[in-house]
C-alpha cells in the first residue's frame, strides 16, 4: 500500500492533477475496471484513465496490468496525452520509488517517433502512447515501421500483461471492431498474463461492439457513467447544462455555392463569422475538408485587412509538420485576449483538444462528430451564454464527402429539433459505426 498520505485516490488524484476528482473518477480509481467508460467531454477521461492506472500499480492490484497501452485515433490527439501522462508519471515516481517500486515510464508511438525502450525491460511498468496504426498493426503482428524480426515480440507483450485503452473510440473506423475482435480472440484462449480492453468516449453506441466473436461477452459488458446524484453536483452540472444555443448558419454548401472554389459559399460564411465573432474570445469554425478550411482562413485574412486590431486567426488541421502542429497546439491552448481569435479546423480538432469558444460554426456531419464539436464549444460553462451555428450541406455525394448522404440526412433531422446542444439536451448516439 501506498504511505498515508496517499491511502485514498482522492488524496493521490489531488497530489497529481492539483484539484478534487469527480466522483466517477473516483470509481474508476477504487473499482475493478469496466469495459466502456461513457462521460460526456469535459470531465477529465483522459486524467480518470492515466490516474487511475498509476494509482492501482502503486496498490499492486492484480486487476491492472503493467503495460498501460492507450491507442488513440489521431497524431493530435497523441502528442497532447503523452505530454500530461509525463507530467503525472514524473510526479508519481517519488511514490513508486518510496514504496521500492519501479516509476512506470512513458513511450511515444506514431509515425515519425517510435520508442521502443519498453521492449528491452518487459518487467517494467510503461505507458505506451500511440496512433491505432502503429498499435494495432502490432497487436495483428504485422508492425508498421519495425523488422518483422521483432514482430513476434511486439505482439506477445501486447497481448499480455496489457491495459488497452481505446480513446474517442467514434474517430476509429475499422480500428474498432479490429479492438473488439481482438479481446474476444484473448478472452476465448487460456492466456499466461492478464489483457484487458477499456473503451472511451462521450459518444457511445454500445451496439458497436456486437462483433461476431465478441457476442458472447456483448450482453455482460460494464460501463462506468455518471450516476444520477452527480450529474447535480456544480461542477458537473455547470458543464452538463452549459448553456449553448443553436442557430443555422447564413451559408449553405450546394450545387451553386461550390462552383469556382467555393467562392460564394465562403464569402457569406467569413461576413457572419467576423459579425458574430466576440473580442477576449475564440470562434472556432470546423469544416469537413483541408480545402475549403485553407480557403476559408485566406478569405478571412482579406477581409481583416485594414483592420486597426484584428482577431489572430488560425488553422488547424491533419496536414501541418511536427514542428508547426507542436507550435499551433501550444498557441491555441493560450487563453484570447484582446480582440480574441478565429481558428478555422477540420476534423483534426474535434476530439480531446481542451480548447473552448464562446462562438461555433460547423458543418453538417454525423451526429457522434457533431456531440464532440459541440464539446469545444463553452467547454466548462464558463460563459453565461455561447452560440453554435450548423452550415448546412446539400444532399450531393460529392459535396459530403468525406461522409455519406445518409449519415448528414440523420443529423440534419435532429438539428431542426433542438435548440440548445447542451449535453445534457443532447439525444444518444444510435448510428451505425462506420466500416
Amino acid at each position: 500500500m501506498v504511505s498515508d498520505k496517499y491511502t485514498s485516490f482522492r488524496k493521490f488524484f489531488i497530489h497529481l492533477i492539483g484539484k478534487n476528482p469527480y466522483p466517477y473518477q473516483e470509481r474508476l480509481g477504487e473499482k475493478p475496471w469496466p469495459d466502456l467508460l461513457h462521460i460526456p467531454t469535459g470531465l477529465g477521461k483522459t486524467a480518470a484513465v492515466l490516474v487511475a492506472w498509476l494509482y492501482k500499480r502503486l496498490n499492486v492490484k492484480a486487476d491492472t496490468p503493467r503495460r498501460l497501452i492507450y491507442c488513440l485515433p489521431m497524431r493530435v490527439l497523441v502528442e497532447q496525452t503523452y505530454n500530461n501522462a509525463k507530467q503525472w508519471a514524473e510526479r508519481a515516481a517519488d511514490l513508486f520509488r518510496e514504496h521500492r517500486l519501479k516509476a512506470p515510464t512513458v513511450h511515444l508511438l506514431m509515425g515519425g517517433e517510435v520508442d521502443v525502450d519498453w521492449i528491452d525491460r518487459p518487467e517494467q511498468p510503461a505507458i505506451i502512447i500511440g496512433t491505432q496504426d502503429m498499435l494495432l498493426s502490432r497487436a495483428l503482428m504485422r508492425g508498421y515501421s519495425m523488422s518483422r524480426y521483432q514482430w513476434p515480440v511486439h505482439f506477445a507483450l501486447l497481448h499480455n500483461d496489457a491495459l488497452w485503452v481505446f480513446d474517442e473510440v467514434q474517430l476509429m473506423g475499422a480500428g474498432l471492431p479490429t479492438s473488439v475482435q481482438l479481446e474476444a480472440f484473448r478472452r476465448s484462449k487460456e492466456m499466461p498474463g492478464t489483457a484487458k480492453s477499456l473503451w472511451i468516449s462521450a459518444t457511445l453506441n454500445q451496439s458497436w461492439f456486437n462483433t461476431v466473436d465478441f457476442r458472447p461477452h456483448y450482453e455482460g459488458l460494464t460501463s462506468l457513467e455518471l450516476e444520477e446524484n452527480e450529474k447535480k453536483q456544480e461542477a458537473v452540472r455547470k458543464r452538463r447544462e452549459a448553456a449553448k444555443r443553436l442557430y443555422k448558419a447564413d451559408a449553405v454548401l450546394d450545387a451553386k455555392s461550390n462552383k469556382a472554389k467555393q467562392s460564394a459559399y465562403l464569402e457569406i460564411l467569413t461576413k457572419q463569422i467576423i459579425r458574430e465573432h466576440q473580442p477576449d474570445t475564440n470562434t472556432l469554425i470546423v469544416l469537413n475538408n483541408v480545402e475549403r478550411a485553407q480557403g476559408l482562413k485566406q478569405r478571412i485574412d482579406k477581409e481583416l485587412r485594414g483592420v486597426p486590431e484584428p482577431p489572430e486567426t488560425l488553422l488547424i488541421h491533419a496536414r501541418f509538420r511536427p514542428k508547426e502542429r507542436r507550435e499551433l497546439n501550444k498557441r491555441i491552448m493560450e487563453p484570447p485576449t484582446g480582440p480574441g481569435r478565429i481558428i478555422i479546423a477540420t476534423q483534426a480538432i474535434e476530439a480531446g483538444v481542451d480548447i473552448s469558444s464562446k462562438t461555433m460554426f460547423s458543418e453538417l456531419a454525423p451526429w457522434s462528430s457533431l456531440v464532440q464539436r459541440f464539446g469545444r464549444c463553452n467547454r466548462a460553462g464558463e460563459y453565461n451564454e455561447a452560440r453554435i451555428f450548423w452550415i448546412d450541406i446539400q444532399s450531393d455525394a460529392k459535396l459530403v464527402l468525406p461522409y455519406t448522404v445518409e449519415e448528414l440526412s440523420r443529423s440534419r433531422k435532429l438539428l431542426a429539433t433542438l435548440k440548445s446542444v447542451s449535453p445534457s439536451d443532447l439525444p444518444s448516439v444510435t448510428e451505425d459505426q462506420p466500416v
